[in-house]
């Protein structure tokens, strides 16, 4: 007797959930396959954007998480899984989680230009978004735009003092820019850089060097700051190129499964369900 047979005698079509009974028992390693896959993928996209800013200053590396999926039997609407019980037992593999920011500093680097600052600490410097909240970066590359604004290099936003306002500077001047973050402009202070600090847990990345705090409290914080340094990118570019190695072979082998998985279902259906 085969499997569309047996299932339809024990009454399988009487309701979604009970046909879902042989469903997930065929389907589950497939299921867990393409969970594995698509953290893999996904961890891969991150180590990759990673690799690729190496060289970026003031970035700070992404960790790719996941999270275990319940096991089919916690779900609100779970079936009774009959003689398939033991699957309730089992967990229903991966699925992503949103990425965290590595926050650790990475090495500062000389380059003697008084427009380039790096902070020594877990401090962040405040920039001014587009929409007129606050953002943040660790990228210290500066420049006085036309509008005689200190603005963000990358980003082109403008720079915010310890009071949340913006900084105006004579583009022609030369600035000094003290460890406390205090800016003099031929000798005179004009303004002190805002910088604060972060729950890394709380950041999400926007682009252009910035990250948005969504989730958390800023404190004001006292960084020191060097003035014609840079900070470096956080990513170790040997281990991020070990990391991708690897997660791509896992990629690999959850295909694998996942070709072995629809190889078994289609004997399943096509030889094993004909009338015999």
């Amino acid at each position: 007797m085969g499997f569309a047979q047996f299932s339809l005698r024990r009454g399988s079509w009487r309701t979604a959930a009970n046909w879902t009974q042989e469903a997930l028992a065929m389907n589950y390693g497939m299921s867990v396959s393409a969970s594995g896959t698509l953290a893999a993928l996904h961890r891969l996209d991150t180590l990759s954007n990673n690799l690729a800013n190496a060289e970026t200053p003031g970035f700070q590396a992404d960790f790719a998480l996941a999270m275990q999926r319940p096991a089919p039997s916690a779900a609100a609407d779970a079936p009774d899984l009959g003689p398939n019980a033991l699957l309730a037992r089992l967990g229903g593999g991966l699925f992503t989680a949103p990425n965290r920011v590595d926050v650790r500093p990475g090495p500062m680097e000389r380059t003697e230009d008084p427009f380039h600052i790096a902070l020594e600490g877990n401090g962040w410097l405040r920039v001014e978004g587009e929409t007129g909240s606050t953002e943040y970066t660790r990228d210290g590359r500066l420049l006085v735009d036309a509008e005689g604004r200190l603005v963000h290099a990358a980003s082109g936003q403008p720079m915010l003092d310890d009071g949340g306002a913006m900084i105006t500077m004579d583009p022609n001047a030369i600035p000094v820019i003290q460890a406390d973050g205090t800016i003099l402009e031929n000798g005179l202070p004009v303004a002190k850089l805002g910088v604060d600090l972060l729950p890394a847990e709380g950041l999400q990345k926007i682009g252009g060097g910035l990250v948005r705090l969504v989730q958390g409290q800023a404190s004001a914080a006292t960084s020191h700051i060097h003035q014609g340094m840079l900070e470096g990118s956080s990513v170790n570019p040997i281990r991020a190129m070990t990391d991708l190695i690897e997660t791509n072979r896992a990629a690999q082998a959850n295909l694998e499964l996942l070709r072995m998985h629809d190889t078994t279902l289609d004997l399943a259906w096509n030889t094993l369900a004909r009338p015999v």
